[in-house]
């Protein structure tokens, strides 16, 4: 208790504006905590290690029934992450991670490793959300736009889309700072210790232990010595 005065009486003292944020920020995680055993539970597929850290409900969704996320001990999620799996959705993340501003979509498997950090507007999914045929695309449009809730005009009946998402999973490594703007998709593998370099795009490949990932496509720039 001292030890969070002291820091309180800092921040007012050094950055009076940010004072009444940071204490909004405590709240929403001491609030989230109350309400983790209705929502964050194993027959929600969500499994949470101890001193787990979540801003929001929002953030973590499993749809049911064989999609799961597991985070694991003293990791931390900030609000404007989102975390969601889907059909038979895989995600897993290491201990003593940050998740910031990062958006992670599965619908195969994304694993992340332990002490990794996510910086802003990061987005990592591992399956194509719409097919590549343009006539395939209309089709999913239209059946998307027909069955969107609320609608205010009588549905037309469109045939279902033979067509399944193209799958890929994504495995990164120990230790990898993700930097901002960068994306990650489907077939990827990142080496313990890794840097995406800010504005990067990282398409399928594996790519070695202690790589600086940077450009569009991303390629390996230089090696951490």
């Amino acid at each position: 208790m001292i030890k969070l005065l002291k820091k309180a009486l800092k921040v007012l003292r050094t950055r009076p504006l940010q004072f009444m944020s940071n204490i909004r920020s405590v709240l929403l995680f001491r609030l989230t905590k109350l309400l983790q055993p209705l929502f964050f539970t194993e027959s929600h597929g969500i499994f949470l290690a101890n001193n787990v850290r979540i801003q929001r409900l929002r953030t973590l969704s499993a749809e049911r029934p064989k999609s799961s996320i597991s985070i694991g001990q003293d990791s931390i999620i900030y609000e404007n992450a989102k975390i969601e799996a889907y059909s038979s959705g895989r995600i897993s993340i290491g201990e003593k991670c940050i998740i910031g501003d990062a958006r992670i979509y599965s619908r195969s498997k994304i694993s992340i490793g332990n002490r990794v950090v996510t910086s802003w507007n990061v987005f990592i999914q591992d399956f194509d959300p719409h097919p590549i045929q343009p006539e395939l695309r209309s089709h999913q449009m239209e059946l998307m736009c027909e069955n969107f809730v609320p609608s205010y005009k009588k549905n037309v009946q469109i045939p279902n889309l033979d067509w399944q998402f193209p799958l890929g999973e994504i495995h990164i490594g120990d230790d990898v700072w993700i930097g901002a703007n960068t994306t990650i998709l489907k077939d990827v593998k990142i080496g313990n210790g890794s840097i995406v370099a800010t504005g990067a795009v990282v398409t399928a490949g594996n790519y070695p232990a202690r790589s600086i990932l940077g450009g569009v496509p991303a390629k390996v720039l230089n090696t951490i010595k």
